[in-house]
């Protein structure tokens, strides 16, 4: 069976953490995910998120797959459980929530380099027949459209419908989870693509700060 031939296996990253813009983002990934029959939603994270992301997913009708993890990644690490997950599913095309959150923009080519895939950003509408998917991508003010075969991850930028609020979710019943070590993964290797603690800068010394505050007041000498 060639690539043309093959059903599209289809998973949808939403990522580790709720969107950082409006959940619209997040509902339009969803919706463009559920176009292609057996579409699996997975998210990783926190327990308050792995929830939020499954009640989004259930009312687009989707499956929802989470990875319940305390860690705090970098994007190579997020991709390396997207790309465990998406094994795991047999999934050979990932879409990508790309706008709900800035990092999703670089876990696209992360995920694309770990499964052998082409990668695709900045999609602004997709479609699909049996074995193909049409997808269109916003280059500045143009707009190209292609026809994608074989294994790809693919960035999203698909608003949802407009929402004043949702309610708060409860926790998923129907969710799968999948652990890290089913996922081929090893917590401790993982964990050293934590992101690094933000530091907050050293404190000056009381002679730098009495310094600094002279150097405002004093007058440049003529020649200096």
């Amino acid at each position: 069976m060639t690539a043309r031939d093959a059903k599209l296996a289809v998973a949808v990253w939403l990522g580790n953490a709720p969107p950082v813009r409006s959940i619209r983002w997040l509902d339009g990934a969803l919706k463009a995910a559920a176009k292609f029959p057996g579409a699996t939603a997975v998210a990783a994270g926190a327990a308050t998120w792995l929830d939020l992301a499954a009640d989004r997913a259930t009312r687009f009708g989707l499956a929802c797959v989470g990875v319940p993890t305390e860690l705090s990644l970098d994007y190579l690490g997020w991709a390396q459980v997207m790309a465990g997950a998406a094994r795991q599913l047999g999934a050979t095309t990932i879409l990508v929530d790309e706008a709900s959150r800035p990092e999703r923009f670089a876990e696209v080519a992360a995920l694309a380099e770990l499964t052998d895939a082409a990668q695709l950003t900045h999609v602004v509408a997709l479609a699909n027949d049996a074995t193909t998917i049409h997808a269109s991508r916003a280059t500045g003010t143009m707009l190209q459209t292609m026809r994608i075969h074989g294994p790809t991850v693919i960035g999203v930028r698909i608003a949802g419908p407009a929402i004043d609020e949702y309610p708060t979710p409860t926790p998923s019943a129907s969710m799968r989870r999948f652990d890290l070590v089913s996922l081929g993964l090893d917590p401790a290797v993982l964990g050293h693509r934590a992101l690094p603690p933000r530091a907050s800068p050293p404190a000056s010394r009381s002679v730098d700060r009495v310094a600094d505050h002279l150097a405002v007041h004093i007058v440049p000498r003529k020649g200096a």
